[in-house]
């Protein structure tokens, strides 16, 4: 049984969000690794489990799961696709907990790295979201293909031309730890509506939402384990490519000038 924040519990809560598509060979090591990881930790955690219709174990191993540690599982009966079920974990998690760490669910990314995302938080009182960056210095990337990694720069410098966000270099990465407060935010500005994008450019539009409320993020470095991942990636790149352009063009008006937008005071530094 998940154990919630209340109002009588000064500890601090960080909730992870895990939407998961037919990810039975590779959830069950990333629901360790974070329980692990957060034992000796000094706040508290839970993990919300988003099954968007899988097809294999996703749920069951979830259900399992929350035996022994505190996961919550929400499904969807049919696959409604990656944005759908951020909507579903992110609208959950931020009535629930301080801080909200979203990550893929197919064990690329270290959970360790999310002490060091609320630290930077908590030191910080105006900064409103972190992000694992992978075009940081110190960043690794094993295991992604070398074209993939082309692309992937090249999708960098589109984005920082197009719709530049003060301190953000890595605009597709799931890899974040959002203070709980900005989500609110946006969800009221927005409607409730945190992403309307079904696919992989959910994650930028989620940015240009954050960016027109003049959000502020940064960046940390950090290890993405492409390696460690068992099953096939579920990325059309061409098409997500195609609907990032759309997402910037039907955001445009929205978009405040780079340079209104305050300066988080905690600087990473630059490649």
């Amino acid at each position: 049984m998940i154990t919630m924040k209340t109002a009588n519990t000064s500890q601090q809560e960080v909730a992870f969000v895990l939407p998961a598509y037919n990810e039975e060979q590779d959830l069950p090591a990333l629901l360790h690794r974070i329980h692990d990881t957060m034992q000796d930790k000094p706040f508290g955690y839970h993990i919300v489990v988003v099954d968007d219709g899988s097809k294999d174990r996703t749920a069951e191993i979830a259900r399992t799961a929350a035996l022994t540690m505190p996961v919550r599982l929400i499904q969807h009966e049919v696959n409604k696709g990656l944005g759908a079920a951020m909507q579903t974990g992110l609208s959950a998690a931020m009535k629930e907990a301080d801080f909200i760490a979203t990550m893929d669910s197919d064990n690329s990314h270290d959970p360790e790295y999310i002490t060091e995302m609320v630290r930077m938080l908590n030191r910080n009182s105006s900064l409103d979201v972190v992000i694992a960056s992978r075009y940081q210095r110190g960043s690794i990337v094993k295991g992604v293909p070398y074209y993939r990694q082309m692309l992937s720069y090249g999708c960098f410098f589109m984005l920082k031309t197009l719709a530049p966000f003060r301190n953000v270099r890595d605009y597709s990465t799931g890899f974040r730890c959002y203070r709980a407060s900005v989500l609110q935010r946006v969800a009221k500005q927005y409607d409730g509506e945190l992403i309307k994008e079904n696919g992989f450019v959910c994650q930028l539009e989620l940015l240009l939402k954050m960016r027109s409320i003049r959000a502020t993020a940064d960046e940390i470095p950090y290890t993405l384990r492409y390696d460690l991942k068992a099953g096939a990636s579920k990325l059309r790149i061409w098409r997500t490519v195609k609907r990032y352009f759309s997402v910037i063009w039907r955001h445009r008006r929205v978009l405040p000038a780079a340079e209104s937008i305050p300066m988080a005071s905690t600087q990473p530094q630059r490649a």
